[in-house]
């Protein structure tokens, strides 16, 4: 059975429970505020990497999030987070690995309509290819 600090889920349900649950553990006040503007401001995915058995939260935040903003988010998830003894992921009551990612960063497309001049031509990685045939970039 799996479980998301200390409450018993699914698998495909671990993501929203892990939200739900950290809203639960940060009880009311400004903690719990300061995670629903997280929650409503960014685009949310997790995974789990059953490959290298590693469970992924990854909040994705506009881009003109400042950065205090999201250092601001990262400490009231660590404090809500030190609430519990709960592991963040257990499976058959043995914790599990995680990742917590925050980001306010925009990666440029690399392939489709709207992708980024020049990193489908290689462009991009140009002066890494010269500087390993002693040429000077361009």
């Amino acid at each position: 059975m799996w479980q998301v600090l200390g409450k018993d889920t699914a698998l495909v349900k671990l993501g929203e429970d892990w939200k739900e649950r950290m809203s639960e553990l940060a009880g009311e006040g400004p903690r719990r505020d300061k995670l629903e503007e997280l929650f409503s401001a960014a685009s949310f995915t997790y995974f789990y990497n059953t490959e290298k058995d590693v469970h992924a939260f990854i909040f994705e935040l506009p881009s003109d999030t400042a950065e205090e903003d999201v250092q601001n988010y990262t400490r009231t998830i660590q404090e809500v987070r030190s609430l519990t003894d709960y592991p963040m992921v257990a499976f058959e009551e043995k914790a599990q690995r995680c990742r917590l990612v925050l980001t306010a960063e925009d990666e440029p497309e690399l392939l489709g309509k709207d992708k980024a001049e020049g990193y489908s031509s290689g462009k991009i990685f140009q002066p890494i290819f010269e500087s390993w045939s002693g040429q000077q970039p361009r």
